[in-house]
């Protein structure tokens, strides 16, 4: 066991070199500089020529929350396989909080190594840090996906008469944070059993959208996105921006978990406004719709129409108790403040 408290600045070096060694894996062929003691870059061969195109993303989880790692795969992946593209590489920023200890820093990249190994993702560079500027284990994950130029799916391609489709359900990653830190609000209003499960969600049905996203890839959507801070109605709202056009949604058609109503009736949240992680907008051609929720019948994976891209000059109307009104998302997530 290493208990002995970490100095301030880099991590000893002996120790790092065995932890990389252990945690990260650079065996494809394809890596021809891994992550290493003193290496400033990874080196990747990129002479591919059925994947010719990056995708790249970048998300930070420097919240206090148990298994940031696994929280981190999940939004970058979700972000890589939206474009289309298999996500291959990632480099991890890592920062410790001073105190933390060697045991800490094996815990950590051990919880990494099993969130991206069910991907086949390679950790092929990145940083490391003990500092007095963060409180708890922060990581910043930056994702590299390849995907071929005529498969690139964006956020943009929405077209007006499309169909929407929601997997997942509304508030999946929210509700699982309720769930964790305002459990003593919640017990006895809600049964234990309702309150265990909905912890569980980032697991099951989990918050990673790849299967559904691969899924999506065989019908031929014309935007994919995932809807993450600001949940459900930010991620809608985002869509119509990007691709210039309007929506029409029926609230009654959003997948809403059970779990998800009862601890938002509670705590007082918009299941369609807490972190939305774990669902995934499709926008689809109708005459593809009907394949495509057979496919997700069959896989096991909730999945609706819950409404329609139209034209921009018909606005962003949400359907709520038989009345039109104006579909509106807020820029924050109010779970935010729940955290800290």
């Amino acid at each position: 066991m290493h208990s002995k408290k970490l100095k301030l600045g880099k991590l000893p070096d002996n120790e790092l070199s065995i932890i990389l060694e252990k945690y990260t894996n650079s065996e494809s062929e394809r890596i021809i500089l891994g992550p290493k003691l003193g290496e400033d870059a990874a080196v990747i061969d990129l002479t591919s020529r059925k994947n010719n195109c990056l995708a790249v993303c970048v998300d930070p989880i420097m919240v206090n929350i148990s298994n940031a790692p696994y929280f981190a795969v999940a939004v970058n992946v979700n972000d890589i396989v939206t474009r289309g593209a298999i996500p291959k590489w990632a480099s991890s920023s890592v920062f410790f909080p001073e105190g933390s200890t060697l045991d800490d820093v094996d815990k950590f990249f051990k919880q990494l190594h099993d969130a991206i190994q069910p991907h086949g993702i390679s950790i092929v560079t990145g940083h490391t840090e003990v500092t007095s500027m963060v409180k708890n284990p922060g990581i910043v994950l930056t994702m590299l996906g390849e995907v071929s130029k005529e498969k690139i799916i964006t956020t943009a391609g929405a077209k007006a008469g499309d169909s929407l489709v929601l997997t997942g359900g509304a508030g999946i990653e929210g509700t699982a944070i309720l769930a964790a830190n305002m459990y003593k609000l919640l017990k006895g209003k809600i049964y234990e059993e309702t309150i265990e499960r909905a912890k569980q969600f980032l697991y099951d049905p989990g918050i990673c959208v790849a299967k559904a996203a691969y899924i999506a890839w065989n019908h031929s959507p014309n935007a994919l996105h995932d809807p993450t801070e600001g949940g459900v109605r930010k991620g809608i709202e985002e869509l119509a921006i990007a691709s210039g056009n309007g929506v029409y949604i029926d609230y009654n058609k959003i997948p809403i978990r059970e779990e998800t109503q009862r601890i938002c009736a509670v705590t007082g949240d918009d299941p369609l406004g807490i972190f939305g992680s774990g669902a995934l907008l499709i926008s689809i051609d109708a005459n593809n719709l009907d394949d495509l929720l057979r496919d997700y019948r069959d896989a096991g994976i909730v999945a609706k129409e819950i409404g329609k891209i139209t034209p921009k000059d018909k606005g962003r109307v949400l359907l709520y108790q038989e009345k039109e009104i104006p579909l509106r998302a807020s820029y924050t997530d109010g779970l935010i403040d729940k955290l800290n």
